[in-house]
């Protein structure tokens, strides 16, 4: 298919490509020159990140997370300025960030933030949320915002309004009535999900800015009038995540988020990685927009050939998950259980659960697909008319109620019974083969984990599918047969990754003791500096 010249830039576009450039945001890297890295604790947190299913660019914030976690709960009375101190120690020592490169102003804004949460802390008080979930979540606020410190988030809210005003022209509004603040923040929120992949903190964190613009401001008096009736507080950002409609505006935007997509990474490499491309110079673009069409379609080429590259690394994450947690259980429950019970352990059944789960990660994984030729004339197509027209098509999308007909009921029902047959099956396949009640649970919970996490890996190969290929016969079909399993993951894996016995052994059992030797030994050497320098006097 001829692809269409493009003689004109839209306006829209031309000023959300300048202020995206022109603003602070997406640093570059942290870690030039560092000298302060410690091998044991450089290769501790490699190890201790890649037992984590997260993305790549939450590893740094979610170790601050981690670091701050382990302070604020191992100290009786914290301070703020000990707490920094020793956060840009560890993140050095693991190669996170040079602290020499740390302004004396970034270092001070540190310590605020984190007096700030502290005085929350001492404050909040919840009648629904537990004392363990509150600190985590509080204290998973605060890395988001000291990880604003070094990733500022600028560029992010230019590119988030962008988008969402584009979008909004192809959503179909009833006759007489405007956007809506609650839809305005439910687009942004399915386009801040859909592009960045921030985790629930994060999200959460986002949304308290947006709905309290005042949060990263407030005086201590003002903090902990909040702290002492937060759930009301709270309550209003927790209602707006679990919008009822929001899985409508994620539908909507996925179908239509893949230009944009392109968009931000293209201007994010620029941004921050100008050796690696060739410079947006926005006079040029003007004058010949076909320019940046072509850098875009050039942008999705490459993002295709890396989609495969991040299937594996997921695939390996995965894998290393699944199997690390399920050895870890393996021990700790069903070995001990099948002594208590039958006096010796079920090796086959044990094989069985420790196996076959990271198989089927593996399986899945060979067999994911990439978008195909016909997906490459629709992406053009679209980036075509955003350059052009500011925005990607002039299909109309309705995000009115729709009626539940008797039709899908029927559908419903149907399916709650292939459901109920397909767990039944496999409960008497396995109780057919030797297992028991503990071996049943943990095959479920693995089984279903891992058919979640295929199920997102896939999402990774098709994110910027405009045009599905249709899946073949067999394929279909075993989507259908563990569509269960993967709504049973979707639910489990959040709280599998809360509770991973080993994980949680590596936090409290060796990085906490690891990290003090390393402190204690960094002491002495300065001390012996000291000494060192005292006699050159």
């Amino acid at each position: 298919m001829e692809e269409k010249k493009i003689t004109v830039l839209a306006p829209e576009l031309e000023k959300m490509i300048r202020n995206f450039l022109e603003s602070q945001g997406s640093d570059a890297s942290l870690q030039r020159d560092n000298d302060r890295v410690i091998g044991s604790a450089f290769v501790y947190e490699k190890i201790r990140s890649s037992l984590e299913y997260q993305e790549d660019h939450l590893i740094f914030k979610n170790a601050i997370a981690r670091i701050l976690r382990r302070k604020y709960t191992l100290n009786l009375n914290p301070k703020a300025p000990d707490i920094v101190t020793d956060l840009i120690n560890e993140l050095s020592w693991a190669n996170y960030i040079n602290p020499e490169g740390i302004a004396k102003d970034q270092s001070e804004t540190m310590v605020k933030i984190v007096d700030r949460y502290l005085i929350f802390l001492k404050n909040v008080r919840s009648g629904h949320i537990t004392k363990n979930n509150l600190q985590k979540m509080v204290i998973g606020w605060m890395a988001c915002e000291i990880d604003e410190i070094f990733h500022p988030t600028k560029d992010r809210d230019i590119y988030l309004d962008y988008v969402a005003t584009t979008l909004l022209q192809n959503i179909l509004l009833e006759k007489g009535k405007e956007v809506s603040v609650e839809s305005l923040i439910q687009l942004k929120i399915a386009i801040y999900t859909l592009v960045l992949k921030p985790d629930y903190y994060l999200l959460q964190y986002w949304l308290i800015e947006t709905i309290y613009p005042d949060w990263t401001a407030m005086s201590p008096d003002d903090l902990i009038k909040i702290a002492r009736s937060f759930d009301p507080y709270y309550n209003k950002v927790n209602n707006t995540l679990n919008f009822s409609d929001r899985k409508k505006y994620l539908q909507f935007v996925k179908m239509n988020i893949a230009p944009f997509i392109l968009l931000y990474r293209l201007l994010v490499t620029e941004k921050t990685c100008p050796e690696q491309g060739r410079g947006i110079d926005l006079a040029k673009i003007k004058e010949k927009p076909q320019i940046l069409h072509t850098r875009m379609m050039e942008t999705y080429n490459l993002a295709v050939r890396e989609a495969r590259n991040k299937v594996w690394r997921g695939t390996y994450r995965a894998l290393v998950f699944i199997l690390i947690t399920k050895i870890s259980l393996a021990f700790i429950i069903e070995i001990p259980f099948d002594r208590l019970t039958a006096g010796s352990v079920n090796y086959s059944t044990l094989l069985i659960n420790i196996i076959l789960p990271p198989a089927l990660m593996l399986i899945a994984g060979t067999f994911v697909k990439s978008p195909g030729p016909k997906n490459y004339a629709v992406i053009s197509e679209s980036i075509t008319n955003l350059i052009s027209h500011n925005q990607i098509g002039d299909k109309k999308f309705s995000l009115a109620k729709r009626k539940n007909s008797s039709t899908n009921r029927i559908f419903n029902f149907i399916y709650l019974l292939f459901t109920l047959a397909i767990l039944a099956g496999t409960i008497w396949l396995l109780i057919w083969l030797g297992f028991n009640f503990i071996s049943i649970t943990l095959f479920f919970l693995f089984v279903s984990a891992v058919s979640f996490f295929s199920f997102r890996i896939r999402n990774i190969a098709l994110e910027l599918a405009m045009k599905r290929a249709r899946d073949d016969a067999l394929t279909s079909t075993l989507e259908f047969i563990f569509l269960p399993f993967i709504r049973m993951g979707r639910y489990l894996s959040d709280r599998i990754a809360a509770f991973n016995p080993f994980i949680l052994a590596l936090d409290f059992l060796i990085e906490a003791p690891l990290k003090s030797i390393l402190k204690i030994t960094n002491l002495w050497f300065k001390f012996i500096n000291t000494k060192k320098e005292d006699l050159e006097l």
